[in-house]
Order: structure tokens, then sequence, then C-alpha cells
């Protein structure tokens, strides 16, 4: 799944051709996908302007002139890009916007775990509302994070991957961030102190910024808006490189699994410290 660097790629790129442009033609086949609106109301955005390009988390937000939002989330294949007029369309293309330049936006998603929900203006999407703090926000702190994680026995690992907490961190980027910090991923949330908390908000902000200047990682299928892979993929430290040396101490590359999904980390320089699990509550809702 594209993560927040990878948003955030394709929204730079996107502003560059979309601000701007007017929608001449709205295009949506007949396939649903995890959440969208009808063809019937995204046709609404024929004859709109693009004024702005957001990114929330790793939802990207397309503003029209008239107020309304397209919110796109990309899922787990999901790619949004531009075509010239001449390129024929690609299969599983389920949303078509052709602007007056004669280029065309694409969105395509072979799995369909994707949205496309256009909000009238002046409606919040909702799903914004369970969205953490940017990675970049002066509300990131030690303290706040210690607030929210008081008493957690779930991982550290599993902490990050909460988008309620911290907007945008996905798998890839969590087994980095805790490599960077030293911290053993099954970690309990609740017993970081203040100075590991600290880490793990300078080497997130790091290695997000690291990652987005290197146009995001594929390791699967990711492509920007104009069909480039990303290059930090070469700059990953331990995600997919269970069995392989560590960077730092040259000790194997782990890997468990945890919450259903693969994490990475070299057990000498994230030593399991402190994985007694405690005695008071295991779940705790993000809010503030």
């Amino acid at each position: 799944m594209p993560e927040l660097p990878e948003v955030e790629v394709i929204r730079r790129g996107l502003a560059k051709k979309l601000i701007g442009q007017t929608f001449l033609h709205v295009q949506r086949n007949d396939k649903r996908l995890r959440r969208q609106s009808e063809a019937a109301a995204l046709a609404a955005l024929c004859g709109k302007t693009v004024t702005r390009l957001s990114r929330r988390g790793k939802y990207l937000l397309i503003q029209v002139d008239d107020g309304q939002t397209l919110v796109v989330h990309l899922g787990m294949t999901g790619r949004l890009f531009v075509l010239p007029a001449s390129c024929p369309l690609p299969s599983h293309a389920h949303l078509v916007l052709t602007c007056q330049s004669g280029q065309r936006l694409v969105y395509q998603d072979a799995r369909r775990f994707g949205q496309l929900v256009l909000y009238p203006a002046g409606v919040r999407p909702p799903e914004l509302a369970q969205v953490g703090l940017e990675p970049w926000s002066r509300r990131l702190t030690p303290e706040w994070l210690a607030q929210k994680s008081a008493g957690l026995t779930r991982p550290v690992k599993n902490f990050l991957l909460d988008g309620r907490f911290i907007a945008g961190i996905g798998n890839i980027y969590a087994s980095e961030i805790l490599f960077a910090a030293g911290l053993h991923p099954q970690t309990p949330a609740g017993r970081l102190s203040r100075a590991q908390w600290t880490a793990v908000i300078q080497a997130g902000r790091r290695i997000l910024a690291k990652a987005i200047r290197a146009g995001g990682t594929t390791i699967a299928n990711f492509a920007d808006c104009e069909g480039q892979a990303g290059l930090f993929a070469v700059q990953l430290q331990v995600y997919g490189r269970a069995g392989e040396p560590c960077p730092v101490c040259a000790a194997p590359i782990q890997r468990l699994v945890l919450a259903g999904r693969s994490t990475f980390w070299c057990p000498h320089c994230q030593p399991a410290a402190a994985l007694a699990p405690l005695r008071r509550k295991s779940y705790q809702t993000a809010g503030g």
C-alpha cells in the first residue's frame, strides 16, 4: 500500500499538471471500488477547475473551484497518473478525467481496494476525522505520544501503524523508523520513554523526508504520476532484507509477523529490551 511519501510524491507531481486545468469529460467504469461515489455524482466534476491538491495522511484531496473535494485513497494497488491524449487507456482504469489540455487524469486499481468519493462544498470528509497528526505537526511531541501510549501493551510497531495517532506511516516506514530509533518492534508502546519517543519522531521525519526526495519506495507496483518508480527502495536498511547483514553491525536481519504484517529488525541494533507485558490497558483510542 502506498504510504505517506508515495502519496506526497503523487500530490506534488499532479499539482504541477492539474492546478488551473478544467475537466471537460468524466468517465467511470461500472466496477465497484471499496468506496466510491456514483457515476452521476462524479459527473459533477465536468466543467470544474482544479484549484488545489492537498494530502492528509494517505488521502489525496483534489479540490475544484466550486468547493467540491474528490477524496482519493490508493488502497493496495491504486495508481493516479496523467496520460497524454494520444496514449491508450490502461486496463482497470476506474476513473478518467479529461482536461482542457487534452491530458487525462486516470485512476487505475487492479484489486479495487481504493476510494474515490466526491464531497460537496462545505462538507468535511468524515474519514479525515480519524486521521492522526502529520509527522511534521508541531503538536507531535514526545509528551503527546507518551500520553497517548500510556499503559498500552500493544507493540510499538502496531502503534505506528495506527493512523489515528501518526498519519501516513505504513509497514515499510514503520520498520525503517524503529531501526533508526534502535527500538525492537515488539516493545510495548507504553514502555517507551520520552527520549525514545523523541528518537522515533526524529527518525520518522528524517526518513519520510528522504523517501519523498527519492520519489517514494517501489516494492511492487508504485509509480508516480508520470509512471516513474520510487528510488528509496535502494536506501531501505531493514525492510524486505531478512537474512541479509545489518548495514550497521552486519548481524543478520530478522523477520517476524505482527498484526499480520511482516516486520524486519536487527537483533543487535534493536535489542529485545522491555518486552515484558504491562498489566494495564491494552488499547486506547487516539483523539486529542
